[in-house]
């Protein structure tokens, strides 16, 4: 009987042996998902600040800068309407113009632009990193870019996302 009773007494001791290990692997665990030191602190201020705000970025001669002040929209919550100013709002270079646009159900983006003959290759697609980068403050899917001559022949089109032009970032 004193047998019995001693194998009863090992087996509980070592279970909560075991339930003691588990319990200081899940505190250890949660104590590891804790804040990062490196997160940055979101202030209430910068939020308001950027609500219903987007950046606007223009292309020099040798890159892609951003508008000196963040772009109030008009109407948020409607992306067409939204890239409808964005689009309005945007400095392209000389030689270039956005013809039509549309959003499909998915986010994403359709442009076509006019080019004109003695616009250079660099400033196209220093303008299309610029167009890319200000639609990507609307959280909108991919861009589709569609470049034609201003008889309407098509030179080149791509489909573009924020990381497409990665290299211009800051």
């Amino acid at each position: 009987m004193k047998d019995i009773y001693k194998k009863k007494v090992n087996m509980s001791i070592k279970r909560l042996f075991v339930m003691a290990m588990v319990m200081c692997f899940a505190l250890g665990c949660l104590a590891a998902c804790g804040k990062d030191d490196a997160e940055q602190e979101v202030s209430t201020e910068s939020v308001l600040a950027k609500a219903g705000t987007v950046q606007l970025y223009h292309a020099t001669d040798t890159e892609v800068v951003p508008d000196e002040d963040r772009y109030q929209l008009v109407q948020p919550d409607n992306l067409s309407a939204a890239l409808e100013e964005v689009i309005e709002n945007m400095t392209l270079s000389q030689g270039l113009t956005i013809d039509r646009f549309s959003v499909d159900e998915n986010r994403n983006i359709s442009l076509i632009i006019n080019v004109e003959d003695k616009t250079s290759e660099e400033t196209v697609l220093l303008n299309q990193a610029a167009i890319v980068k200000s639609i990507k403050g609307l959280e909108a899917g991919s861009v589709e870019i569609t470049l034609q001559d201003p008889a309407g022949k098509l030179i080149e089109k791509g489909t573009y996302t924020d990381a497409s032009f990665y290299y211009y970032d800051e």
